[in-house]
């Protein structure tokens, strides 16, 4: 797995970052985001900018919707209301993307551990994943609240192959997310883009430093029925 031209060897366990990975969740994400600005009368961004931003969670959403940063005073109150109104509609509309549950049931299968490693809050995450039906039968799921930082910082894939019992180099980490290609190389895992994710057709993708790269969960489920 080490070497992008050898995909038949089997990883130990499977990683997965949560949003833009496993779910689509920027229908909730940004239609919280498209009500908080509702609530304060200010016109919404195009969806299509704001999918791109869902990675970058309530920051990255209220800096493009309202043009303010942590630095400013009114941040944090809004960071709230926003967090407030996400939770109420959590799992509304967001959906696994089409193949994840063939490619989970191909892990069960060949008795693949997996797990998750997001930096969704669990306040969101456990009824999230409730909802959609994707508890890991592993139940490693890891979150920032477990750890003193979430990704881009290791610690939280460091945690995740603690409890899948695997070293890094057996483990394989996909996301979306060069956040997520940083924690996992931190970590030593083997790393995937989800091309599928909410990346920007400008990101330059070469540069995160992954492994591998997957642009559909169809390519990913055909390496995986080779494991």
């Amino acid at each position: 797995m080490t070497n992008k031209n050898d995909l038949a060897k089997s990883p130990a366990a499977v990683l997965f970052d949560l949003d833009g990975t496993l779910v689509d969740t920027a229908p909730d994400l940004v239609g919280a985001l498209f009500e908080l600005l509702e609530d304060l009368n200010e016109p919404a961004p195009e969806y299509a900018r704001c999918r791109l931003r869902v990675s970058q969670g309530a920051r990255g959403l209220i800096e493009l919707g309202l043009g303010i940063g942590p630095d400013s005073a009114e941040f944090e109150s809004l960071r709230v209301r926003f967090l407030d109104i996400y939770a109420a509609r959590v799992s509304r509309e967001s959906q696994v993307f089409d193949g994840v549950p063939e490619l989970l049931g191909l892990l069960a299968q060949k008795q693949l551990p997996w797990g998750i490693a997001t930096n969704k809050p669990a306040r969101f995450v456990a009824p999230l994943l409730a909802a959609l039906n994707l508890v890991p039968e592993s139940t490693v799921v890891v979150t920032p609240d477990l750890v003193d930082r979430g990704k881009p910082d290791p610690a939280m894939i460091h945690l995740a192959l603690k409890q899948l019992g695997v070293m890094g180099s057996e483990c394989l980490f996909i996301g979306d997310a060069r956040q997520d290609i940083t924690a996992g190389r931190g970590a030593g895992v083997i790393n995937a883009i989800a091309g599928w994710g909410y990346i920007d057709a400008d990101e330059p993708i070469a540069e995160w430093g992954a492994e591998l790269q997957f642009n559909s969960l169809a390519a990913l489920i055909r390496t995986a029925k080779q494991w």
